[in-house]
């Protein structure tokens, strides 16, 4: 689908699996793809494990020494960026445990090394006091910078679909002339603004309509199919007004960390609930380990190869941009935010509010997973923003859980019973005012595990 200039470096990222064969670089071990030279499970050669406290490095397991993995470190960086590349490392156990990922403990790494290295440095000059207080500024700073990637925690607008909150209004980057591509671009009185960039003329499919240049066959509810056709709905799909689409809410409790398939079967199914095409997924890192979201990512590639079909990953952790990009989507995805905090996770909800109900609206899928983190959970999000609210949640780990809506979409294949693995949660009470749906998975006690809400 189409994404204006502004969105262009969302690069996205498939599945390493390409019909029966692995990427370049990749090997098949136990029917995925592996990267031999980084992946724990796979070692140098298929099923080598490394022990929990080493990891995979060119082939051969290496003792993981304590603060290996600090910030500015090479070894961290390098993996980081591979990750980052595309590369679908497997990092568990030593990489991403929570003293390493934690930004607390960051913190106080940093503090005690910075405050070390300015306690000396100031020493000469101003004495061991300068070293102290360095220590722990430094120390505070980092660990409030490193627990986290998800940027400014709320914005002055809750802003609706394809829109950007500049100062205390919203706009559309996509055609506003006055705010073309950003806040505060402004173009010449000759010029329309043509998808994010000034232009003297609408480029295809693109129409003028006054100054502004629209998709009219696309969800402008104020152009549907032509210049200043208004949607009474508000709803506008492939230039035609709609009455509104099913939209769906999945709460899932596991932060797949780690996981086995049964539970990737759950994931998988509640991301690929629309039936038909390949699909645009906004996937919201914020606050998630990059361990939580690879596996999250392996259960979408392995539901899309089982159904042949792809997904488009489109993944952000600036806040803001997230209502511009559901404009085009067709699944938002949020990760459990475990490095997140209670204030942030509401802040999230009650942005996104707006926007999320409108995607809703429109027949959109929406999937928050939840575990682990110091925080009351990531479903704050989907209570903030007037979705879902349930009465708190509870650890879970390594217990069975059973089905209970066998013929939930987001039940398919899955079985009977299952075991919930490390980080994984149970809901209180739900709210029976919310719009119809279930539970799909509960414990043997009957408290929910995973959340299905239909609008």
């Amino acid at each position: 689908m189409r994404s204006f200039a502004l969105l262009a470096l969302l690069a996205a990222c498939g599945s390493p699996i390409v019909g029966a064969e692995c990427r370049q670089g990749f090997t098949v071990c136990e029917g995925r793809c592996v990267d031999l030279s980084s992946d724990r499970t796979s070692c140098g050669t298929c099923g080598a494990s490394c022990d929990y406290d080493e990891s995979c490095v060119a082939g051969a397991c290496v003792a993981v020494a304590d603060g290996a993995y600090g910030d500015g470190a090479v070894v961290d960086g390098s993996i980081d960026g591979a990750l980052d590349a595309g590369v679908d490392a497997r990092l568990d156990s030593a990489l991403d445990a929570p003293q390493l990922d934690d930004g607390a403990t960051d913190g106080a790494t940093d503090g005690a090394t910075d405050g070390a290295t300015d306690g000396a440095t100031d020493g000469a000059t101003d004495g061991s006091t300068d070293g102290a207080t360095d220590g722990a500024t430094d120390g505070a700073t980092d660990g409030s910078t490193d627990g986290g990637d998800g940027g400014d925690a709320g914005s002055p607008c809750p802003c609706d679909l394809g829109e950007q909150c500049c100062g205390e209004i919203c706009v559309r980057p996509a055609s506003d002339p006055s705010n073309c591509g950003g806040c505060g671009v402004t173009c010449d009185a000759a010029e329309v603004c043509s998808d994010g960039a000034c232009s003297l003329a609408c480029d295809p499919p693109l129409q003028r309509c006054g100054d502004r240049c629209i998709d009219t066959m696309g969800s402008d509810p104020d152009n549907c199919g032509g210049c200043g056709v208004s949607c009474d709905t508000g709803i506008c799909i492939d230039g035609v007004c709609s009455t509104g689409l099913p939209g769906h809410v999945v709460l899932v409790g596991h932060s797949y960390r780690t996981s086995r398939v049964a539970m990737r079967r759950v994931a998988g199914n509640a991301v690929f609930i629309p039936l038909f095409g390949d699909l645009d997924v906004v996937v919201y890192e914020g606050d998630a380990m990059r361990s939580m979201q690879n596996g999250v990512d392996r259960a979408i590639d392995e539901a899309a190869a089982l159904r042949g079909r792809t997904w488009n990953r489109l993944a952000t952790s600036d806040p803001t941009a997230v209502p511009m990009l559901l404009d085009d989507a067709d699944v938002f995805v949020v990760y459990s935010q475990a490095n997140a905090d209670d204030t942030t996770l509401r802040s999230l909800g009650a942005e996104w509010a707006t926007a999320l109900m409108s995607f809703l609206l429109r027949g959109g899928v929406v999937v928050v997973f939840d575990g682990g983190g110091r925080h009351s959970g990531t479903w704050q999000v989907l209570d903030a923003a007037g979705l879902l609210t349930v009465a708190g949640r509870d650890d879970i780990s390594d217990t069975n859980v059973v089905l209970s809506a066998p013929a939930d979409q987001v039940a398919i294949g899955v079985p009977t019973t299952y075991r919930a693995e490390r980080e994984s949660v149970c809901f209180g009470a739900i709210d029976d005012e919310a719009p119809p749906g279930g539970v799909v998975i509960r414990t043997p006690s009957g408290d929910a595990v995973v959340l299905h809400r239909v609008f």
